[in-house]
């Protein structure tokens, strides 16, 4: 495999040029990269990043968390009627207490295990565009249990509740601990003395009751009641990414991102031509206005060749800049679905949306090639190829990386346009540092040159169609060559006898004087139709 000289200044020029003008030109125009994308997902406005305006404000301006609504739902009033009823016969299970049922009596709550107020703020809730009451009103989400343990868990998740319960129930027993010692100092002479004694030891008898309910609390019982009514709960709001609402927000944006990616790569394209032809033609320009007298004609002259230069050289890469537009869509769907898919498990930032744009980009570049290979090359300079559009990622990546290290210098005059520069310088380098290694190295040639070697059996067998073709074409040269004892003038004469006969007697004559004239035996009388017949018969009874 012969290499060629590798022209650092011009693959600079080129590569610089292209970078500055796409990635770090045209991209920061055309892309408003935003953390968390341009599709609103679930995940992300549960933490407070939106990315339209119009669904923050939605969640902004939504109803007022009204407790009685969520408390006198048609289901909560049936559940509640139902357990008061197991209540009675002692059936009813306290599921945050495990092996304990809630005895005739007890005075107990029916809780909306995730609690109302947290359904009815849930942003996911809201996009999703689903009613909280009905929702926090899920038999799932509904569990009886003993009041005290209810009123402690007021608002709060099952996960906080029990991670403050240690606390409260230390709380609980440092009151208890007073409240006994007040009790033991207090008189009892009088009636009213009497009195406030017994309102005290009625108090340290509740309180004792509910911190005995609270210690009854079995945090992996009560986890399983959480988990079971969140995985309903998630699933009917998860039911967003299965909606119209999600998949027109989707394409929507898929569709843009890729018209604004073609067209990026297109007018970087076209740009970059513009570029290269100006920066070829100045020079000359200037050194010929140096010899002669500047004239304002001849000056627009010069500037109308440019331009007709420009055109010339766009029109003959149309073809590239077609495939640039197409293949830069396609990339720019993907990247945005791909992003959206992300969205929806984690958050994005502004970088990797950059990052998965940029990638996507070449890995239908690397696709293209490998699946169409529309150059037809060869194994070792198609993995060659392969190779330096994955060296163009990385050093976007390296690009990009140098450019989020220096936006600090963004609030500087000019320091966007420096920033700019030097990251396309840098990506410039690195993809061209990566092209050397590939196009020029000892250790990459011989590994082309082995690949080259290694055939696939698809291959082989093209291999072996083509050694028959050649054989086939030498068959066909020999036969060409052989002679049959044919006069090609007198087959044309004869043609044009029979073509010529205006009747089948005409033609019986034209035939017998050629079977005449080329000796041919005949295994009947030519113009006898007895022996004709006899022959014929002859033939049927073989």
């Amino acid at each position: 495999m012969s290499s060629k000289t590798f022209d650092w200044s011009d693959e600079i020029n080129q590569v610089v040029t292209k970078s500055l003008v796409t990635t770090f030109g045209l991209d920061f125009l055309l892309f408003e990269d935003k953390k968390g994308g341009d599709v609103d997902t679930i995940h992300n406005v549960r933490q407070g990043i939106w990315a339209t305006e119009a669904e923050k404000k939605k969640y902004d301006n939504r109803e007022e968390y009204d407790s009685t609504a969520y408390h006198q739902h048609d289901n909560y009033i049936q559940k509640g009627r139902k357990d008061k009823l197991a209540q009675e016969n002692g059936t009813l299970k306290d599921n945050y207490r495990q092996d304990k049922n809630l005895s005739k009596g007890q005075n107990r709550d029916l809780d909306h295990v995730i609690s109302a107020y947290e359904v009815h703020n849930d942003a996911g809730r809201v996009l999703a565009e689903l009613d909280g009451v009905t929702l926090a009103n899920q038999d799932t989400n509904l569990s009886s249990t003993a009041s005290s343990i209810n009123r402690t868990k007021k608002q709060h998740s099952v996960d906080k509740f029990l991670n403050n319960l240690p606390e409260t129930i230390n709380n609980r027993e440092i009151e208890l601990s007073k409240l006994n010692q007040k009790l033991h100092g207090m008189p009892q002479s009088t009636p009213q003395e009497r009195h406030e004694f017994q309102q005290v030891q009625d108090k340290i008898r509740k309180k004792q009751q509910s911190l005995d309910e609270l210690k009854q609390v079995d945090n992996e019982s009560m986890k399983k009641v959480d988990e079971k009514a969140r995985a309903e709960t998630e699933k009917k709001i998860n039911s967003y990414y299965q909606s119209t609402k999600f998949f027109k927000a989707s394409l929507t944006s898929a569709g843009i991102a890729g018209f604004k990616m073609g067209l990026r790569e297109t007018l970087g394209l076209i740009l970059a031509e513009i570029w290269f032809e100006i920066k070829a033609v100045i020079p000359s320009i200037y050194v010929k206005y140096k010899t002669v007298e500047f004239g304002i004609k001849n000056f627009l002259g010069d500037l109308k060749d440019t331009v007709l230069n420009i055109i010339e050289r766009v029109k003959k890469r149309f073809k590239d800049v077609v495939s640039s537009f197409r293949d830069a869509t396609i990339s720019g769907v993907f990247a945005s679905l791909s992003t959206t898919v992300l969205n929806i498990f984690l958050t994005t930032t502004k970088f990797w949306g950059k990052i998965i744009r940029e990638t996507w980009l070449n890995l239908i570049k690397v696709m293209k090639m490998a699946f169409f290979n529309p150059e037809n090359l060869s194994t070792g300079e198609l993995t060659k190829a392969t190779f330096k559009i994955l060296s163009a990622s990385i050093g976007i990546i390296v690009g990009m990386l140098m450019h989020e290290s220096l936006a600090a210098l963004n609030s500087m005059p000019l320091g966007n346009l420096v920033v700019d520069f030097a990251s396309a310088l840098t990506s410039g380098i690195v993809i061209l540092a990566l092209n050397y290694f590939i196009e020029q190295s000892e250790i990459m040639q011989k590994f082309w040159s082995y690949l080259d070697q290694v055939k696939t059996k698809y291959e082989k067998i093209l291999d072996n169609f083509k050694e028959i073709n050649k054989e086939l074409d030498q068959y066909i040269l020999q036969l060409t060559q052989l002679e049959f004892g044919l006069n090609i003038d007198e087959i044309s004469v004869f043609t044009e006898q029979l073509n010529s006969a205006n009747s089948e007697l005409e033609r019986n004559i034209v035939l017998k004087k050629e079977i005449e004239k080329q000796e041919i035996k005949l295994p009947f009388e030519m113009g006898n139709s007895e022996s004709t017949r006899r022959w014929l018969l002859g033939l049927a009874k073989n």
